[in-house]
């Protein structure tokens, strides 16, 4: 239950706030998470984002900046964002939801069922976050997602302000496997690779699986790289690997594993495809 709720004009207020308050305090941005019944999070008081200028979407030599506030429909509309962004901010079915969920909110949920991670890690984004010095001087930083995702507890007391995606030309795609547009997704992945060597390198894939996690497939990603799949299908084979699946309300740990196999094969000869036509997602 909320008991408290604390306004900030600046993300150095904002963190200032959240140090002052003590444990049980979060940052409020959209508030689809904190406020839906039956919430992981778990809050007394809260720090509105609401008045932070946070909420642009840039483009400057073809480098695109979007504001941590932005909402998913607010992206949708933009003619700045890439499809693939779009792809996966559609795996939201509701408009409302749409409406109210911020881009930088999904990411530091880093839910199970993400819509967004997975594809802000094959996409190679950036993330800029601001945070309190042990001296108490307010900094910025720019990192790479795979970096926040890797180390989310060293992370844990930023605020993250934006995403930068600096891949123009980088293929990603995306599938999201759920009962229905509104249910939980069994699993999200994204398969993400630099193709303009005619060859995929660089390659970044990503799982949001329920019950397991957001994940890289590392030993698929360094297959892909070192051209050791004869076909996509063989791909899938590696996909589970070190994966603890469970089964829940979105399906069997059986059935989870065969999608995620299924998934990788699939994007992995979209990307293929891609490069046969000499082109880019």
């Amino acid at each position: 239950m909320i008991t408290e709720f604390i306004r900030a004009t600046s993300p150095q207020e904002s963190l200032e706030a959240i140090q002052k308050a003590g444990d049980g305090t979060v940052f409020l941005a959209g508030g689809t998470e904190i406020q839906r019944l039956g919430s992981a999070v778990a809050c007394t008081k809260v720090v509105s984002l609401t008045q932070l200028q946070l909420s642009t979407i840039e483009e400057k030599d073809e480098i695109v900046s979007i504001g941590a506030l932005v909402t998913f429909q607010e992206a949708l509309e933009s003619d700045l964002v890439p499809e693939y962004i779009k792809e996966a901010l559609r795996y939201c079915g509701s408009r409302t939801r749409r409406n109210m969920a911020t881009i930088g909110g999904n990411i530091a949920l880093a839910r199970d069922d993400s819509y967004l991670f997975p594809t802000l890690i094959a996409a190679k984004a950036r993330l800029i976050l601001g945070d309190i010095a042990n001296d108490g001087k307010y900094t910025e930083e720019n990192i790479p997602i795979r970096e926040y995702h890797s180390f989310r507890e060293h992370f844990a007391g930023s605020l993250i302000l934006g995403i930068v995606l600096n891949k123009p030309n980088r293929f990603v795609a995306s599938r999201r496997y759920a009962r229905t547009v509104q249910s939980p997704a069994a699993v999200t992945i994204s398969f993400g690779a630099d193709t303009s060597s005619g060859s995929p390198h660089d390659i970044r894939i990503c799982a949001a699986i329920k019950g397991s996690g957001v994940v890289r497939l590392l030993a698929v990603e360094n297959g892909v790289l070192n051209g050791q799949y004869h076909a996509p299908e063989d791909a899938a084979t590696q996909a589970a690997l070190d994966i603890a699946f469970v089964d829940d309300i979105t399906g069997s740990a059986a059935y989870k594993k065969y999608l995620l196999g299924t998934a990788v094969s699939e994007l992995y000869r979209a990307c293929l495809e891609t490069l046969s036509v000499g082109g880019a997602v």
